[in-house]
């Protein structure tokens, strides 16, 4: 049995590969291959990585649905094609008017035209709906202003999993995009799963093979525009 205890001074060479991991994972849109199968062992080796993130009062609140089957992987995508009409119309004024660049609009549309045929798709869900997380705040004795707290615990307790889902399938050599737009028409996303009543999807990761053998850091901007110490 793989023995996964690390000690706490990170030897040189790992700490080069974390950071390169982290440096150059992000939602690949462009380079997703759709032609390649990818091994479902490679996928549940990554969701067992997944679990080691943290999440509120470790109460561990995700289930992980792995989509393989062609008619839901199309039904799925028909969903997020009918989703993302006005996040891409929105998107292409702001092509237009020179505010976003035509890079990120050609990824977002690849996207679009692609999904049904990514071999996986993964949809993070919660296991209680978010009005049960704000009223737990309110059992605790916490006030009306508490509501954005217990929505940050909520959705804190399944994004770190996500992205650690995302680092761990890079380490295993696959690709990952990241999407939620699809959550915009949950009664239908969540009737082509199956979903039992109250659980919540998340996101929706489209998951392949990497077109290409390199990924680069992606630009960001400069880190002192926007950290701020002790004060804003």
């Amino acid at each position: 049995m793989t023995d996964f205890t690390a000690p706490c001074e990170v030897p040189g060479a790992d700490r080069d590969a974390v950071l390169g991991i982290l440096r150059t994972t992000r939602s690949v849109r462009r380079r997703l291959d759709t032609d390649r199968p990818v091994d479902l062992a490679l996928v549940h080796a990554a969701l067992r990585t997944a679990l080691q993130a943290p999440n509120g009062s470790n109460q561990q609140p995700w289930h992980w649905i792995v989509v393989t089957d062609p008619r839901r992987r199309a039904a799925l995508a028909r969903c997020y094609r009918e989703a993302a009409r006005p996040y891409l119309a929105a998107m292409t004024q702001r092509v237009d008017d020179g505010t976003v660049g035509r890079g990120v609009l050609k990824a977002s549309l690849r996207l679009t035209e692609i999904l049904d045929r990514v071999p996986v798709m993964i949809v993070p869900c919660l296991d209680s709906p978010p009005a049960d997380h704000v009223g737990l705040f309110r059992r605790l004795g916490y006030g009306p202003s508490s509501e954005h707290a217990a929505l940050s615990v909520y959705y804190g307790s399944i994004w770190p999993a996500v992205w650690s889902l995302m680092l761990a399938l890079r380490a295993h050599s696959l690709a990952s995009a990241v999407t939620a737009l699809h959550l915009t028409r949950p009664d239908e996303s969540a009737a082509i799963l199956d979903l039992p009543e109250g659980v919540t999807q998340a996101a929706l990761l489209a998951v392949a093979h990497p077109t290409g053998e390199s990924f680069r850091p992606a630009p960001r901007r400069e880190l002192d525009t926007v950290v701020h110490h002790d004060t804003w």
